[in-house]
């Protein structure tokens, strides 16, 4: 957990760095091309999903109504070692972790609440 712990702050540390102001060059870089490509709403799961896949992680980006996160399959043994106030969904004996990246200061695990009405609306499954 320590390392999604990592990737997950310095993604929302990279994001959430203001736009420069306007200037000759649109992009800073490759970050600013990045989430132009991607988009503002998806860029910061984008980034985090493909940082995560290359650390060895099951992680995809995943929808809920306005929001783009990323969905951290997880290992039961990783359990015990997750915040108190994670949102964690299970899933036909899987457990997924909703990651919402896009400013440096959400809680690991947590996602807003009308995201998190939206998706069990969505996906009706056992919630713990």
């Amino acid at each position: 957990m320590g390392r999604v712990a990592a990737a997950f702050t310095f993604v929302g540390h990279l994001v959430g760095v203001p736009s420069p102001p306007e200037c000759e060059h649109p992009y800073r870089d490759g970050v600013d091309v990045l989430l132009a490509l991607a988009g503002e709403d998806e860029g910061p799961a984008v980034i985090l999903a493909a940082l995560l896949l290359a650390l060895g992680e099951k992680a995809t980006v995943d929808y809920a109504p306005g929001l783009a996160f990323v969905r951290l399959e997880l290992d039961p043994e990783d359990l015990p070692r997750l915040p108190p106030h994670t949102n964690l969904v299970s899933s036909r004996g899987r457990y997924f972790l909703p990651l919402d990246a896009r400013t440096p200061r959400v809680p690991l695990g947590l996602l807003p609440r009308l995201a998190r009405e939206s998706l069990v609306r969505l996906r009706p499954a056992s919630h713990g």
